[in-house]
Formats: structure tokens, C-alpha cells, sequence
């Protein structure tokens, strides 16, 4: 009798945390979703979008400091200036919880002034991370890492000898 009642009561509690455990993958991949479709939607210079992925309260934080909604929306429309065709690709996605984490490849042509850059005409290629967090089915915070000295090199954009820094490739090798 005891052991009919320990099962019963174990198979009522994996019942019971069944459709939580469901409604959590199933967020988690809604948030996937958005993530890849804000990403699609960065790819096709479809600025005007920008908002409809990020909640009003948005947060990029960065190193020294956080940039709002409006802040990072301008710093989308600067890159895009600098590098009108840039592409990028999601490597990974993986999820847990309300945060997203994107490992992607991006790359295009510096062909215009933009982010305090001049036009150099030479083509950059970088991969990086990318960590959202969801509120509601929309981005709500983000923190990027990346290498903006290897995009400034492959640029033409820093004296040839820098001392004790490693190597970077060459902008014609994919950084995989």
C-alpha cells in the first residue's frame, strides 16, 4: 500500500510539472523566434522594425555604459551607414529561462564614413556573441561581445605594428 501511494504521489507531482516544463520550452522558443527574426530583419537594413522586436525599456549594456532603445536604434542606423551591405548568420541559439544567447558571424563593406569611421572600401568579417533577455516575447536587455579591433584592422584602420598583440586572419579568412 505504501509503495502504490509513493508511486501515485510521484506520478501526481510529474503531472503536475509537466505543462510548466512544456510552457517553458514553448517560451523559449518563441524567444528563439524573435531572435532570429530580429536578426533577419537587421540583415534586410529593415531599421524601422527595430522597435517592434525591443520592449520601451530596453537596455544594451556595454562596457563604460548602457544605451536606451533610441540609443542603440542610432547605433544600428551608424553601422548601417558605415557598411550598407552588411549580412550576418546565426551560428547557435540556445535558450534557457528568459534569456537568449546567439553566436553569429557578421560581415560587409566599409564603403561609407560611419561610426567615427572613415570610408576605407575594404570588407570586414567578425564573429561574436550576443546574450538576450526576453520580457513578454521581446528583447529587453542585451549584452554583445565582440572584437572591434580586429574589425579596425581588417579596416586599414591601425598602425601596422602594434606591439605585443596577437595576429589577427586576414579579412579574406572566415573567422570560424
Amino acid at each position: 500500500m505504501q509503495k502504490r501511494c509513493a508511486f501515485l504521489l510521484t506520478l501526481l507531482v510529474v503531472a503536475m510539472t509537466l505543462p510548466c516544463q512544456a510552457q517553458q520550452a514553448s517560451e523559449q522558443e518563441k524567444n528563439k523566434a524573435v531572435a532570429r527574426a530580429f536578426e533577419e530583419a537587421m540583415n534586410q537594413g529593415k531599421l524601422e522594425k527595430y522597435s517592434d522586436f525591443h520592449t520601451p525599456d530596453f537596455v544594451a549594456h556595454s562596457t563604460g555604459r548602457d544605451f536606451t532603445l533610441a540609443e542603440d536604434l542610432a547605433a544600428a542606423r551608424e553601422e548601417r551607414t558605415a557598411f550598407p551591405d552588411m549580412q550576418g548568420e546565426i551560428k547557435h541559439i540556445v535558450a534557457e529561462g528568459d534569456l537568449v544567447m546567439v553566436h553569429w558571424t557578421m560581415w560587409g563593406t566599409n564603403t561609407q564614413p560611419g561610426m567615427g569611421l572613415p570610408a576605407t572600401g575594404k570588407p570586414f568579417r567578425i564573429s561574436g556573441m550576443t546574450l538576450f533577455r526576453f520580457k513578454d516575447g521581446k528583447i529587453s536587455e542585451e549584452w554583445n561581445v565582440w572584437n572591434m579591433l580586429s574589425v579596425l584592422k581588417q579596416l586599414g584602420l591601425l598602425p601596422p605594428d602594434l606591439g605585443s598583440l596577437p595576429q589577427q586572419k586576414s579579412a579574406s579568412t572566415p573567422l570560424r
